[in-house]
């Protein structure tokens, strides 16, 4: 969206809950269930029946920070472009927000889909490169890849932008935004018709009309 002539375009996308996050969810519940359990069981076996305020605080606690766990394990990446600024952060629990990366759409060194065979994300798949996987993990035909640095970093950058996001990768940085307003990212491979030749056309044509005489002798 433009507005005098500025851009400014946001998308969220909600990471996916891998294996391992849901283990973890179930996890964190079952070891707050056991820890809550032991908190309050515990004075029964010492007849201290005043502690019952004490454990009650504890309890309390053991919840939330269970809440705490269970609800970051929830991810939104947060992208927007500002002009020429792209940012992205991280949003956990739908409150908790951190800036994960920023800076201009100008020095991106390289955007491209993630499966570009002709600008294979390899290339900039270094030790010195800082990852950054803020994509949902559902579907990788839709991830794209930048390389860019943030101060003197090295940065590399998975994301799932969309068309209005990548058109404005493009208004400021053509040459290295793998991307072209027809929709269609550089390096799709298209079919091309076969031209002839004029020298081929005229074989063929010569072709023709020697067999055309031929017929006519054996007449």
């Amino acid at each position: 969206m433009r507005l005098n002539n500025d851009v400014y375009v946001e998308k969220l996308v909600v990471k996916h809950l891998t294996t391992k996050d849901k283990m973890c969810k179930v996890l964190y519940v079952l070891l707050a269930v056991l820890a809550i359990l032991i908190v309050n069981i515990f004075p029964l076996f010492f007849g201290i029946g005043y502690l019952f305020l004490f454990t009650g605080a504890i309890s309390f606690g053991i919840g939330y920070l269970c809440y705490y766990k269970v609800s970051g394990l929830r991810k939104e990446f947060e992208y927007s472009v500002v002009n020429d600024e792209f940012t992205v952060d991280t949003i956990k629990g739908q409150k908790r927000r951190v800036q994960l990366f920023s800076g201009s759409i100008r020095d991106f060194e390289m955007v491209a889909k993630l499966k570009d065979d002709r600008h294979p994300v390899t290339e900039f798949e270094k030790p010195n490169y800082l990852r950054g996987r803020c994509v949902s993990g559902i579907n990788k035909d839709e991830e794209w890849y930048i390389a860019t640095s943030m101060g003197s970093q090295k940065v590399l950058l998975y994301i799932e932008p969309d068309e209005s996001m990548l058109q404005a990768f493009f208004r400021f940085n053509p040459r290295n935004t793998m991307y072209r307003p027809s929709g269609k990212p550089m390096g799709t491979a298209t079919v091309t018709p076969r031209v002839r030749s004029q020298a081929e056309s005229e074989v063929k044509h010569h072709e023709k009309t020697d067999g055309k005489t031929d017929d006519k002798k054996e007449e």
